[in-house]
């Protein structure tokens, strides 16, 4: 058996995790006001309903934010990483770790804009841009029949990158009923990509733990 290093199972696992918490996240930030503010805040609340058509909340978002920020920082050291020592056989450097980092710098962004304007209505424009990147991987898995389920793969990839595609439907409609609905279609994408990456990631698991049952260090 050759000696390469596979994370994948780990990576697809908090993708799926990250990808059902921003289904969450959309519905969080893309909720319509549903009761009058306090007079104090009702000067705020209106400039925030023409902004983005969503109620604030800080706590929520912020600890969300945190979330994010720590898996794009776990993500892009490992994807760095693996660009740099290419872990995995052939091809499946390219499709499987090179969208790794930028999976970690999308997470990086997600959170810094939460944290700072409890907000996705500045970053969607650049991230609809970041999601071309993994449907354009997705294509490629099912051209060359890469991975040995290629159609749930490819299906991964292009779930993933049409959510942030979508994104400033979402949030560039200043809160219109448009808006709501791309919400929910953004969520449904969203949704059904985490849960391939679970199915995914949690049968490679087992299967690289039977693969590598009998393996030794040269130590013993």
């Amino acid at each position: 058996m050759a000696l390469f290093m596979d994370p994948l199972d780990i990576f697809l696992m908090i993708l799926g995790a990250t990808l059902l918490s921003t289904a969450y996240t959309v519905w969080l930030t893309t909720r319509p006001i549903n009761e009058d503010p306090p007079a104090e805040q009702a000067t705020v609340a209106r400039s925030e309903v023409a902004s983005r058509g969503t109620v604030e909340c800080p706590a929520t978002i912020k600890t969300l934010s945190f979330y994010y920020m720590s898996i794009g920082v776990f993500a892009l050291v490992t994807g760095i990483w693996g660009l740099a020592t290419w872990p995995l056989p052939s091809s499946y450097n390219i499709v499987l770790m090179d969208p790794w980092p930028l999976f970690g710098a999308a997470a990086l962004i997600i959170g810094l804009a939460l944290y700072f304007t409890g907000s996705l209505y500045t970053v969607s424009i650049p991230l609809a841009f970041l999601g071309i990147i993994p449907i354009v991987y997705g294509v490629d898995i099912i051209k060359y029949h890469l991975t040995t389920e290629p159609s749930l793969a490819a299906a991964l990839y292009i779930l993933t990158g049409l959510a942030p595609l979508l994104s400033p439907l979402v949030y560039m409609t200043n809160g219109r009923s448009v808006g709501r609905y791309m919400g929910y279609i953004v969520m449904v994408i969203l949704i059904l990509a985490g849960l391939i990456a679970y199915i995914i990631g949690v049968g490679a698991a087992f299967e690289h733990t039977a693969g590598w049952v009998k393996w030794t260090p040269w130590y013993g």
